[in-house]
């Protein structure tokens, strides 16, 4: 199953604290296309233990607000990542990094578009 992951920033409506200049850009920032490698880590991690991951919808669309984004990056650092291999572990860990930016920075988001 083929799965687009976006790491999107959400248009800020606030003004208060942000510096003078020009905004920052809206829209997909970074995207990777993952197939299958996703499902294939969540059996090998234990889907009960990646449940934010696991309601991923295959076939719809799924975006990950920020309280949401703290749960995956928690259940994240406490799975066993070394027991992935390849293009799947390359996806968890783009995940993970995502997760922390979407943490630091509450304009961004994760996006999951299947097929």
């Amino acid at each position: 199953m083929t799965l687009v992951i976006e790491l999107r920033r959400g248009v800020s409506t606030a003004r208060a604290g942000r510096k003078a200049g020009m905004r920052p850009a809206a829209g997909a920032l970074e995207r990777i296309v993952v197939d299958g490698e996703l499902w294939a880590a969540l059996e090998t991690l234990g889907r009960h233990r990646l449940p934010t991951l696991a309601d991923v919808d295959p076939y719809g669309e799924t975006l990950l607000p920020g309280e949401a984004v703290d749960r995956r990056v928690r259940e994240l650092e406490g799975s066993d990542l070394s027991r992935l291999r390849g293009a799947e572990s390359q996806a968890v860990s783009t995940l993970l990094a995502w997760g922390l930016s979407c943490r630091a920075d509450g304009d961004l988001r994760t996006a999951f578009s299947g097929d």
